[in-house]
């Protein structure tokens, strides 16, 4: 099965690579909402602990998708002003690992903020049904493991919502099923990308 890919390079030299990327994946959200395709993932090749990096690639299997979503005016105007390095539709290169970048909706539930929404919402509900709410909620600690947080803003509906991504270092086999983030998910959409590690470029 051969992918193809093409990266976005961050070029200001201090600036928000999370806001950034934030950017970049909800021109992906609406490319892949409007055409109802689930075969584009995002890899971030220079992730580390400390950063998700300056780089965020778009891979998929479908050459000619790919090159529709890189002509995106968003895309062609920050390359235009000389923000954003844009790379041509490229074959991936053999000798990759297979890595997973995954949303994981857990995270945001584990935050304190959430949790009184979440107690908020059952009170609600409780009161409509008549019930007299008597919340049984444990506050559990629970090991999530390493992760990003990128901001991303809907331009269906306007609102702006956090995605929080943890990287899985992914064994065969290669799968190109995403959600329209172009990210996996812990249960349903189980697509990988190749790390694209600069060492193999």
């Amino acid at each position: 099965m051969k992918r193809y890919y093409f990266t976005i390079t961050y070029l200001p030299k201090k600036c928000d690579v999370s806001l950034l990327a934030g950017r970049c994946i909800g021109i992906l959200h609406g490319f892949m909402s409007s055409r109802e395709i689930s075969n584009i993932g995002v890899c971030f090749p220079k992730w580390n602990e400390q950063t998700i990096g300056n780089e965020l690639a778009f891979v998929s299997t479908d050459k000619k998708q790919l090159t529709n979503l890189s002509q995106q005016s968003y895309f062609e105007m920050m390359a235009h002003d000389k923000l954003f390095g844009l790379s041509k539709i490229l074959e991936v290169p053999v000798n990759q690992s297979e890595v997973m970048f995954v949303r994981n909706q857990s995270v945001a539930k584990a935050f304190v903020g959430e949790k009184q929404r979440r107690l908020k919402r059952a009170k609600k509900r409780a009161e409509a049904r008549g019930e007299v709410y008597n919340p049984e909620y444990k506050f559990e600690e629970k090991a999530i493991g390493h992760f990003h947080s990128i901001p991303v803003s809907s331009k269906g509906n306007g609102q702006s919502y956090v995605l929080h991504v943890q990287k899985v270092e992914k064994p065969k086999p290669i799968n190109n099923h995403f959600n329209n983030y172009g990210f996996a998910t812990n249960q349903t959409f189980l697509g990988t990308v190749p790390s694209l590690n600069p060492i193999f470029q």
